[in-house]
């Protein structure tokens, strides 16, 4: 029987993909990328190999699982490949990087070749072994995001944690909301935030490229109740509605809402902490 762990990747991946770009998760036919929890997961499968041993009078079947679960492995890295190309950096996909870029092609064969068992092994009806591989997004970052454009790290206090202790906890701003599920949004590695006169109001410059690799610039969730919100946003984030944009990847919010968001940011740090998180329909 297909055991408890396979359905549960599979309802994960068909039910969190309903919708297409309007989700965190986008799937495909061996696995999905979940830009919420910053993960890409990709199985494969393989035959169990069975054999007769015996001399006539006793036949023995024997099954070399050993073989089986390393053409499954190796089929789930190819899979997790094909995977990783579809993934959404900054309008451009990982794809397009790899073919200007070979030694991004190269780099992403060794983040595969270290990809990490997700769940258990599968033994299926039809006398099949499944494995599934995942890579974090982490990996994926360290090796996209450029060195350059980036706020650069800084050992000393910044201001802002002057002004944020001075204000009483319940008061603080502990992070941005942006209410995006009312128009169509492509999530992406690394977004940005404009304003109507399409000027940047959160982006690299906000903050470091170690944030931008480790934490991701932001988050997704769909809902208030989803335990992504206060772990990326805390429990009193801002709430800002996205303007409708010809831009799919990048999102907009008015002139008025800028405002404070860089408001928040001089005296809470909200963006160069990668305080920020959409919410998706």
């Amino acid at each position: 029987m297909v055991r408890s762990t396979l359905l549960s990747f599979l309802l994960y991946s068909n039910l969190l993909a309903i919708g297409g770009y309007r989700t965190s998760v986008v799937r495909s036919e061996n696995g999905f990328i979940d830009y919420a929890n910053r993960v890409i997961v990709c199985r494969g499968t393989a035959d169990i190999e069975e054999k007769e041993s015996g001399d006539g009078s006793l036949d023995v079947i024997g099954v070399n699982l050993k073989l089986s679960k390393a053409e499954a492995r190796a089929r789930a890295r190819e899979n997790l490949v094909d995977l990783i190309k579809q993934v959404n950096f900054d309008g451009r996909t990982v794809n397009e990087l790899m073919v200007s870029d070979r030694l991004v092609e190269s780099r992403i064969e060794s983040l595969v070749s270290s990809a990490f068992q997700q769940g258990e092994i599968e033994y299926l009806e039809e006398k099949q072994i499944a494995i599934a591989l995942a890579v974090k997004m982490s990996g994926l970052a360290e090796i996209l995001v450029d060195a350059d454009g980036y706020l650069k790290e800084n050992m000393s206090q910044p201001a802002y944690l002057k002004t944020r202790s001075a204000v009483p906890k319940s008061e603080r701003i502990s992070g941005i909301v942006i209410d995006a599920r009312n128009v169509y949004h492509i999530p992406a590695m690394v977004p940005k935030i404009f304003n109507e006169d399409y000027n940047l109001v959160y982006g690299p410059r906000h903050y470091t490229r170690s944030r931008s690799v480790n934490r991701g610039p932001i988050g997704y969730a769909h809902s208030m109740d989803d335990r992504n919100v206060i772990r990326r946003v805390g429990k009193t984030p801002m709430m800002v509605e996205v303007k409708t944009s010809s831009d799919d990847i990048n999102l907009m919010v008015s002139n008025t809402d800028a405002e404070r968001i860089r408001d928040a940011d001089k005296k809470f740090g909200v963006l160069s902490d990668c305080k920020v998180l959409v919410l998706l329909q």
